[in-house]
């Protein structure tokens, strides 16, 4: 006669303990799932988004900008005024070395308006290094002193004096474009922002823009008034050409339009001690 499962020795005994085995594990499933919901989440560190308020990005704007012009020796022929713009490359090699055993890092002009603008952190002790008008010797002497530091620089250009003696030829700003530093707008002849009206507007912004854009195969989005000297034209007119920010010299930052009014000072021959305590002084 044949016998059923529950009858064959053993089989009811291991059958019982298989269910016992799996309330069991079913008990312990629930459980872990009850803990799991039941759980609260860990607790989530929210940073503050950066203010993006005219004030807040005016706030921002206290990162010392040094511009320069011509590095070279002066000349028994240059006037009074044409001194505060001539900078040996003997005091520049000195104000470099300095700013580097004081602890200051450069940064692009992109990543201080980024800064002003956003509050996207930077490093401690930023510095950005500016250049105007394309002076020759500007690539013959201040970008060397520039690589022996591993700094970055901005540099303004005027185009109507690209390829004439004494001043950038176009492959100087592509080098200097392939070396790191940031090409900029400066106009077309350094008239004076002040001064344009109707279709002057195009030609000291637009077409020099274009200009350089070609130049370099990239966006050109910074730009620096002739003479330091802007209106309240001006920023809609360089939002209109495709600008994101522009620098004055020393005055005053204007808190209604701060991302087209970065303050600068023009930095002469000074010592490099005397450079530090300026930058202390006015930023």
């Amino acid at each position: 006669m044949r016998r059923t499962a529950a009858e064959v020795p053993g089989v009811a005994a291991r059958r019982r303990f298989l269910v016992v085995l799996a309330v069991v594990a079913a008990g312990c499933g629930g459980a872990d799932a009850v803990d799991e919901r039941r759980a609260d989440p860990p607790p989530v560190k929210r940073t503050p988004a950066p203010r993006t308020d005219p004030a807040a990005i005016a706030a921002r704007a206290n990162v010392p900008v040094l511009t320069y012009h011509q590095i070279r020796r002066p000349t028994e022929a240059d006037g009074a005024q044409a001194r505060p713009y001539i900078v040996s490359p003997e005091a520049f090699a000195e104000q470099m070395s300095a700013l580097d055993r004081g602890g200051y890092k450069t940064v692009t002009g992109d990543a201080l308006v980024s800064h002003v603008a956003r509050g996207t952190p930077l490093p401690r002790k930023p510095v950005l290094l500016t250049f105007d008008d394309a002076t020759a010797g500007q690539y013959t002497r201040a970008l060397p002193v520039l690589r022996r530091h591993r700094y970055v620089a901005t540099f303004f250009i005027m185009t109507v004096v690209l390829g004439k003696p004494d001043w950038l030829s176009r492959g100087q700003v592509r080098a200097l474009d392939r070396a790191g530093m940031t090409i900029a707008g400066h106009t077309w002849d350094h008239k004076a922002v002040p001064e344009y009206s109707g279709v002057q507007w195009l030609k000291q912004l637009d077409e020099p823009k274009r200009e350089l854009e070609k130049l370099v195969g990239h966006p050109i989005r910074l730009f620096a008034y002739p003479f330091g000297l802007t209106d309240r034209r001006a920023p809609l007119q360089l939002r209109r050409a495709g600008f994101t920010a522009a620098f004055q010299l020393a005055d005053k930052l204007d808190r209604r339009e701060p991302l087209f009014t970065i303050r600068r000072i023009i930095v002469p021959g000074w010592t490099g001690s005397q450079l530090l305590r300026e930058m202390r002084r006015d930023f």
